[in-house]
């Protein structure tokens, strides 16, 4: 038997071989230090190298790529159609390729500023300057975009101006019948028709002028040098016999400079011609398949769609995603072929891409088209989303929420809430169908809504009735108020109901006394409301009386222009200052509702009487305030013609814009 052992100085290396060795030491004299120890200097210089190499290849990275995330791109849409640079354009650096963010110039949009000349009286001069306008169309069932604050509904707060017009010159700044491209200035002065220099003679008709002419024309010699400055005419209109040599026929007198081509249609043309075609995509389909819809042969279209999928981050075409395209056509005898020479797809109003066949037949991209097409990207603003029927708020709220959503300040919206308050019941309803226009002049050298903004017209639709309101100044009193289309001015003379938040409980007619339980003649109409409740004068006038009446209680009678009284009976109190002789105007509180008298509750009860003859308050016909007739009427129709014409212009343009 032969031992097979290996001895090193004592040491047993088979038992080292086979891991027998001696454990580790937790402490060992520096000349004892074993290969398997740590060294900390080691392991945290590996680590600083590893981060740090990180970082470096993550910059590179980073830097190759330029921020873009598409690697996968066709070889062939390497190649670039053009070195020059798109000025509206960023290009990216490495590979030549129009930045995808471009946005799509879009046709003007109602509702946005455009300038009207308008003509406003400066000094003794007529000054004529463009300014800016703005029109709004608003759904009032619309769903707001956003919260907003608003004062709560308070018809005292609504009734409570004094009535009295904004007072401004006659001459303030109206609509003007021609356009002007700067600032022009008018003055009007007496014709002087005593001026000797002036000859109010007939003048001289067309055919005597002419005849002027021939007859000098042999005498006339402009010389060899000035005839050279002559534009071309034809002389032989001023001729007064027949040139055979200028009605030579086959003969024509050309002008310098100008050729004479004659028409031919597209269909003679024997070249190649380009036709270009816009299509929308209705719904989500393959790139492909849309284009061979559009005549593309099979692999025509599978090479474009290769090239523009990766700028789409999709294969499909997404709905409404919409295409400009450009095909090539050349003549042939049995029909001619057709390319597409380019194609530039637009997706929500931004360009997507662009991508030409060049040449050589290869792809490459392209700049977006210099003006791209009124209806690419988009068709218009989209309808708005309209509430539910059970979340339709009252007149009042909806207008507020749809002019601060638009834009408009609140004082600008209260004096619109003004404006209309004698015709509408602020707590009414709206429907999905009722609407809110607006014509606004804005401040000089402004493009957006501001406090200063004034409402020139202003047309609410609620339910199938449309009433209308322009600003006008009036003549005769130079002051500035609102009309409606017929030139009537749109305060009420009166108002039906002096307590704006009471609750209509009796009508006028025959009744039995709810406390004598006699039937009997009710003369006016009975308002309830919570005692104390504010009761307004119906319109301006004197207080008659204001006292105590009997069965009647507290009773205030205030006489008004034209035959006109009307009675406020059953008041807890008179306001301040009430009493006979006071002069009294529209909205001012006069009374508060009481219970005094024969009455069951607290409650007003309003009469109007009519040089003495007692009438129904609710269905009786009122005056307005202010009518325009003869030459003042004439002055605003035409400034009321030339806002008409206007909103036509913009509703027409609103309507083919949202029609693309």
């Amino acid at each position: 038997m032969i031992r097979v052992g290996m001895q090193d100085n004592g040491r047993n290396i088979e038992a080292d071989f086979l891991g027998d060795a001696e454990p580790l030491q937790a402490r060992r004299t520096p000349a004892e230090s074993d290969r398997r120890g740590i060294s900390f200097r080691w392991f945290g210089g590996s680590i600083l190298t590893g981060l740090a190499s990180v970082s470096l290849m993550g910059g590179a990275l980073y830097t190759a790529l330029d921020g873009r995330e598409n690697l996968a791109i066709p070889a062939q849409a390497y190649e670039k159609e053009s070195t020059e640079v798109a000025p509206e354009i960023e290009r990216i650096e490495k590979a030549g390729r129009p930045a995808l963010s471009a946005s799509l110039p879009q046709a003007p949009q109602p509702g946005k500023v455009f300038m009207v000349p308008t003509v406003s009286r400066e000094g003794d001069q007529d000054v004529v300057k463009l300014k800016p306008f703005m029109r709004l169309d608003l759904p009032l069932a619309a769903v707001p975009r956003h919260e907003v604050d608003y004062p709560r509904f308070d018809p005292l707060a609504i009734f409570s101006e004094n009535g009295k017009a904004e007072p401004v010159a006659y001459t303030a700044e109206q609509i003007y019948g021609a356009d002007v491209e700067g600032e022009i200035s008018l003055k009007i002065e007496p014709y002087p028709l005593g001026d000797p220099h002036i000859s109010v003679a007939s003048r001289q008709t067309s055919e005597d002028i002419e005849t002027i002419v021939r007859n000098a024309a042999p005498s006339l010699d402009v010389g060899a040098t000035a005839l050279t400055s002559v534009s071309y005419f034809d002389s032989a209109r001023f001729s007064s016999e027949d040139s055979s040599v200028l009605s030579t026929p086959g003969l024509t007198i050309t002008a310098e400079n100008v050729s004479v081509l004659s028409r031919v249609e597209p269909d003679d043309y024997p070249g190649m011609r380009y036709d270009e075609r816009k299509a929308t995509v209705k719904s989500e389909l393959p790139v492909a398949l849309v284009l061979q819809g559009e005549g593309l042969g099979e692999s025509e279209a599978i090479e474009f769609a290769n090239a523009i999928a990766s700028d789409l981050s999709s294969e499909n075409f997404l709905g409404d995603d919409r295409l400009m395209m450009t095909f090539l056509t050349m003549p042939g005898e049995d029909g001619g072929s057709q390319s597409l020479a380019r194609i530039s797809v637009y997706r929500g109003g931004k360009h997507m891409v662009s991508v030409v066949r060049k040449k050589s037949g290869a792809l490459a991209y392209a700049a977006p088209p210099d003006t791209a097409p009124e209806d690419a990207g988009s068709r218009g603003p989209k309808p708005p989303v309209l509430l539910a029927r059970n979340k339709l708020p009252n007149i009042y709220n909806a207008l507020y929420r749809a002019t601060l959503n638009e834009g408009l300040d609140v004082e600008t919206a209260n004096r619109l809430i003004r404006i209309i308050a004698f015709d509408v019941d602020f707590r009414t309803q709206i429907t999905s169908q009722d609407r809110l226009e607006l014509f606004l002049s804005l401040e000089e050298g402004q493009t957006a809504l501001t406090e200063n903004a004034e409402i020139l017209y202003a047309g609410i639709t609620l339910g199938d009735i449309t009433r209308q309101y322009y600003r006008f100044g009036d003549p005769e009193t130079g002051t500035v108020d609102y009309y409606d289309e017929t030139g009537k001015s749109a305060k009420q003379f009166l108002l039906r109901q002096p307590v704006p938040n009471g609750v209509f409980r009796s009508p006028y007619g025959m009744r039995r006394h709810p406390i004598t339980r006699v039937k009997k003649m009710h003369w006016g109409v009975d308002w309830s409301a919570p005692r104390g409740t504010p009761i307004l004068a119906a319109g301006n006038g004197v207080i008659e009386k204001a006292g105590w009446a009997g069965g009647s209680g507290k009773r205030t009678i205030v006489r008004h222009a034209n035959g006109y009284e009307t009675y406020y009976l059953h008041q807890t109190s008179f306001a301040k200052g009430i009493a006979p002789g006071v002069r009294v105007r529209q909205g001012q509180v006069i009374g508060y509702v009481g219970s005094t008298g024969l009455s069951t509750g607290p409650h007003l009860h309003y009469e109007v009487h009519v040089n003495g003859n007692r009438v129904n308050p609710m269905k009786i016909k009122l005056p307005r305030g202010k009518v325009f007739r003869g030459e003042e009427l004439a002055m605003f129709e035409t400034e009321r013609n030339r806002i008409d014409t206007l909103l036509e212009e913009r509703r027409l343009a609103g309507t083919q814009f949202a029609g693309n």
